[in-house]
């Protein structure tokens, strides 16, 4: 089964990819994923299940609402509204199979300033390109050489002094900086599903302009990180970065600028489901690593594993596809208010606190943009009001995807993951807020 469902994801990318040659109807793809999540089903866990299930439900009842009122359906945007946005994350996560890091086994990780600057950088560019994995290779170097600690001194406490949480793996101090050094790159990085998910919600936003606003939002929770760390950081464990490690991540954003300019018509998710395996396939040549094997294990492992992933996207694109034509049809009743710098920053407000509830950023912003479109909202300032809510939201939440998966691997609390991370919410919120009110049209 899992082999299935891995080639079915390998051949819905591959249909994607190629589309811009082959011109195929999107709906093709669209089913292959949908027949991959089919045989996925029974191995998501409970909560996805219900998940999903409310967000079809929503999805379906809107369109049979819209059919009974004689409205035209859009059944194949319904099948496969997210099915670039899918695309583009299987892509992606090829790139894992391409050690960016050097990681080699040490003897001891360096500690202190540079060690924190370092490590927040580190985790930022690395994770804008090759997603989470970063924050998996940093945090099982962390706890190993925190379990090596604990050997050579031969002290079973774990509690010891104030910079690790009672039974965790890693410092508290380390948790901060890889959740929100990772998630930061959601203001700007075009190989991040934040991007991708607000191009496709507030279509027709210019990516340029998103990463213009999102630099200097992504740069101020780094710093905002560092200052908090900076005075214990004689205490803080680091990882070491090199240089030479940025090759990969300079070249892949090289590539993405240069193909935006010689391909204008393709977007800018066409242009990474391109990339992505290609570099991948061309640096696994070129050190001569077996090929096919290691294409077939990412596809039976990885890629069969998002069976999670295609739940939450496919049916939050029928549930915006079903929101649509319901808010269609009543558009001129319903009191939608302008994004003025006011509503803007409650709006982002409203997201956030849905985040910290378990509510997945996707589905906030499937809901408001098919609330806000049709009052033709300034779509620039839409697509940034969405990138804050998944780049703060995700940073903050102990019910993120990256913080479900830290908790359990890395035996951190929900509490301790709020407590650490609710006062740079706060501070990012208000930035946020006011670094909108700059780029609002309607101020």
């Amino acid at each position: 089964m899992k082999n299935i469902v891995g080639l079915l994801m390998a051949l819905a990318l591959l249909l994607t990819a190629t589309r811009p040659i082959t011109a195929i109807p999107l709906l093709m793809p669209a089913l292959c994923l949908w027949g991959a999540l089919a045989l996925s089903w029974s191995g998501l866990n409970k909560a996805t299940q219900r998940q999903a299930g409310v967000l079809l439900g929503i999805g379906i009842s809107g369109l049979l609402w819209g059919g009974l009122q004689q409205q035209a359906l859009p059944i194949e945007r319904a099948l496969s509204a997210n099915t670039p946005l899918l695309a583009m994350l299987m892509a992606v996560s090829f790139l894992s199979l391409v050690d960016l890091t050097g990681n080699k086994p040490q003897k001891a990780l360096p500690s202190g300033k540079s060690a924190l600057l370092q490590s927040i950088l580190g985790v930022h560019l690395f994770g804008a390109v090759i997603n989470m994995s970063i924050v998996f290779i940093m945090a099982d170097r962390f706890a190993r050489a925190k379990r090596e600690s604990i050997a050579d001194s031969n002290n079973d406490s774990c509690c010891a002094g104030v910079t690790y949480p009672c039974g965790a793996e890693i410092q508290v101090d380390q948790m901060k900086v890889l959740s929100r050094g990772f998630c930061a790159a959601a203001f700007w990085s075009p190989f991040f599903a934040a991007v991708a998910v607000s191009l496709t919600y507030a279509p027709g936003a210019q990516l340029m302009h998103l990463i213009q606003a999102g630099i200097p939002m992504a740069i101020l929770g780094l710093l905002i990180t560092y200052f908090e760390i900076r005075p214990k950081a004689n205490q803080f464990v680091g990882y070491p970065m090199q240089v030479s490690n940025l090759i990969l991540p300079v070249i892949l954003a090289s590539a993405v600028v240069l193909c935006r300019w010689l391909l204008p018509d393709l977007s800018i998710i066409q242009v990474i489901s391109i990339l992505a395996p290609s570099i991948t396939i061309l640096v696994l040549l070129i050190h001569k690593a077996p090929l096919k094997q290691r294409l077939l294990e990412h596809s039976q492992n990885r890629l069969a594993k998002m069976g999670g992933e295609l739940a939450l996207f496919l049916s939050a694109g029928t549930m915006a596809a079903g929101l649509g034509v319901v808010f269609t049809l009543y558009a001129d009743q319903l009191p939608i208010p302008e994004l003025t710098p006011v509503v803007t920053s409650l709006l982002l407000l409203v997201m956030l606190l849905l985040s910290l509830l378990g509510v997945h950023p996707v589905i906030s912003i499937a809901s408001l943009s098919g609330l806000l479109l049709p009052t033709q909202p300034p779509i620039d300032l839409l697509a940034m009001l969405f990138l804050a809510s998944w780049a703060i939201g995700t940073a903050c939440s102990p019910m993120s995807g990256m913080n479900l998966s830290m908790r359990g691997r890395y035996f951190i609390s929900a509490k301790q993951v709020l407590r650490s991370n609710l006062p740079y919410g706060a501070m990012m919120w208000v930035a946020a807020s006011l670094s909108m009110w700059f780029y609002n049209p309607l101020n």
